[in-house]
């Protein structure tokens, strides 16, 4: 489940892209996707149609929790020790990713690929900024200053349509 693959490729790379590809089809090519977006947009237009709202929620819910203790299995594999506050800083990096990606924190609106390429940016950064040497501290200001960028640009961007 982790290390690496042949020395070279970390096997968290090739389940992050499986399961990329996994929620890629999920959202376009399954009615499930459908009623994601549609449910994220707006619930009441979303109950109007039919699309069992609740419901889609509760799923939604049941797969982000289930896909947050896979990736806290594979993080607590990398690093050889189990502490319940082990995953405690990635929060922060996660929410940039997503929104640097494009998803909309109005809802309704986001892919999986700019969701992969937010996360190349904000790992690249992070690599980044720890090689010139700035502290911990810098990277959750950074992130949080890029957090409230996206959502301003997404928020300047909706009021224009």
């Amino acid at each position: 489940l982790a290390g690496r693959i042949g020395g070279v490729v970390p096997a968290q790379a090739l389940w992050a892209v499986a399961l990329a590809f996994l929620f890629w089809l999920i959202l376009n090519r399954h009615k499930f996707g459908s009623y994601i977006f549609f449910t994220g947009d707006n619930m009441e237009s979303a109950r109007m149609m039919g699309i069992p709202v609740n419901r889609v929620k509760m799923l939604v819910f049941a797969q982000l929790g289930f896909f947050a203790a896979f990736a806290g299995i594979l993080l607590d594999l990398e690093m050889s020790y189990y502490w319940a506050t082990t995953g405690e800083g990635y929060l922060l990096g996660t929410l940039a990713s997503v929104f640097l990606g494009g998803t909309s924190a109005f809802g309704g609106m986001g892919t999986i690929f700019g969701t992969v390429i937010g996360s190349i940016i904000i790992g690249s950064l992070e690599t980044g900024i720890i090689s010139v040497g700035l502290s911990g501290y810098w990277t959750n200001l950074i992130y949080g200053l890029l957090i409230v960028i996206s959502v301003s640009i997404h928020s300047i961007l909706r009021r224009e349509r």
